[in-house]
């Protein structure tokens, strides 16, 4: 979507409003979704974004009421064609480059598990208990131990 909005300015096309941006965004993402569940091929991914990149220019183009004549003019179609396959590339390419990324950048790798178990502790009670004054005899509660029968 950014770079879709990005080199449409770049070619010179108007900027739609922010709210058309926003929900164009979200349309964006639901109609993805989808297409996560497995990879594409790279060519049906590179229509797709094609698809993706007029239908785009074409919401551009009409939400920001100010467009060209009878058609698309040659750097508006490049600049749409370039972001479509710079898409494509971050898209097939861009996990496997941040991994190496990171890999270069975090000398040791994060463990499995990288946020540590901590140990059960007590847990305050929720009322509090009553101060036990020093007593004696049986009402203490404590009695002798009873003795072992063999």
């Amino acid at each position: 979507m950014l770079l879709s909005l990005g080199f449409h300015l770049l070619a010179g096309g108007a900027a739609p409003v922010a709210s058309t941006v926003g929900w164009l965004t979200a349309a964006t993402a639901v109609a993805a979704l989808p297409l996560t569940r497995r990879p594409l091929w790279p060519a049906r991914l590179v229509a797709l974004l094609a698809v993706a990149q007029v239908v785009l220019h074409l919401t551009f183009h009409t939400t920001a009421h100010h467009g060209h004549g009878h058609g698309p003019p040659l750097p508006m179609v490049a600049t749409h064609a370039l972001a479509t396959v710079l898409t494509a590339l971050v898209l097939r390419y861009g996990q496997a480059l941040l991994r190496a990324g990171l890999s270069r950048v975090v000398r040791h790798p994060l463990p499995p598990r990288a946020f540590p178990v901590l140990a059960r502790t007590a847990v305050a009670a929720s009322r509090p208990v009553p101060p036990t004054a020093p007593a004696t005899g049986a009402a203490s509660g404590r009695a002798p131990p009873l003795p072992v029968h063999s």
